[in-house]
């Protein structure tokens, strides 16, 4: 599934393939689909409405709202935001616990416990006594555990879940019906290729914040159109400025940069979406789909599509 959006109109559309394959049920632009790491931005969105209102500042201390985590005196929730906090990466914990590919291997199957929801304690008991990767605010690198805190520390702030935060904070003022926060919502089913075969893997219980959040090409065309417009339905025009603010030329909240377009990937276990957005261009570009790609053919991917980036910034 791919489109092409301005503010006002989608200019191009293109569906193909399906998204269950045992059914035959064809992937269109209604199809209910993971993101994966495209959540980041709805839930930055999120967290700085709340800074909006006071509820939140962005000096606060994540020690205040997770006093749980023994390390969280020393970063802000701005380190969150910006990917500036040293703190592990999850997923990267989880992936030296349970290789991806070694699981395949041995049984394809064996992949679905990847995809399981993962509470506080057990958040907390992965990272251990990990250290900070580096002092927080002095510099960047892409760890996960950031959203899924700031997730946390709304439902803590609002009292809420977080999929009820998001959908009265977000998803109801931009008609956005079809999106909610949980893979288990996903109409598209997920597969991974084992030798020359596509292996069915589930939908998984995704329900953190970093990763976990479904949606249909038509909602997510009207939230990139949303973002095209600064639409004050959601924020004020100083916070949508923070939020792609880069740090560190790394990364701003919930987005990184490639000249005037800002961009991000995502992979979680067969779910995989990309998407460019520019301001200066008032176009956004995007594509999902539920099936990973084999490494061979990811790497020609990436590169095809950082010529393609680059072909665009000349």
């Amino acid at each position: 599934m791919m489109q092409v959006v301005t503010p006002t109109r989608t200019v191009y559309a293109y569906a193909g393939g399906l998204a269950d394959i045992e059914r035959k049920v064809p992937f269109t632009a209604d199809t209910v689909t993971g993101i994966g790491s495209l959540s980041k931005q709805f839930l930055a969105v999120a967290v700085m409405q709340q800074v909006a209102a006071g509820r939140l500042r962005l000096t606060d201390r994540l020690g205040a709202y997770v006093p749980e985590y023994s390390a969280g005196s020393q970063v802000t929730l701005a380190d969150l935001l910006t990917m500036s906090s040293g703190i592990p990466d999850y997923p990267t914990l989880l992936q030296k616990q349970h290789p991806t590919d070694a699981a395949l291997e041995t049984n394809p199957q064996s992949v679905r416990r990847l995809g399981a929801a993962l509470s506080l304690p057990e958040l907390l008991s992965l990272l251990g006594d990990q250290p900070l990767q580096f002092v927080p605010g002095s510099h960047s690198s892409y760890s996960n555990t950031n959203y899924v805190l700031l997730g946390i520390i709304l439902a803590r702030v609002l009292n809420k879940p977080l999929g009820q935060i998001l959908e009265d904070n977000l998803w109801t003022p931009l008609d956005l019906s079809a999106t909610q926060l949980g893979t288990r919502h996903a109409q598209a089913l997920r597969y991974l290729p084992w030798h020359d075969e596509l292996v069915f893997v589930g939908r998984g219980q995704h329900t953190v914040a970093d990763s976990g959040i479904v949606t249909s090409a038509t909602d997510y065309a009207n939230w990139l159109q949303a973002i095209l417009t600064s639409s004050d339905r959601l924020l004020p025009a100083p916070a949508w400025d923070q939020i792609f603010t880069i740090h560190h030329d790394f990364y701003g909240m919930g987005w990184f940069q490639h000249g005037p377009w800002y961009w991000h990937s995502s992979l979680i276990l067969g779910y995989q979406a990309d998407v460019f957005l520019s301001f200066d261009r008032q176009l956004a570009v995007f594509w999902f789909t539920n099936v990973r790609f084999l490494t061979a053919s990811a790497k020609d991917w990436n590169r095809q599509q950082r010529e393609w980036l680059d072909g665009l910034t000349r």
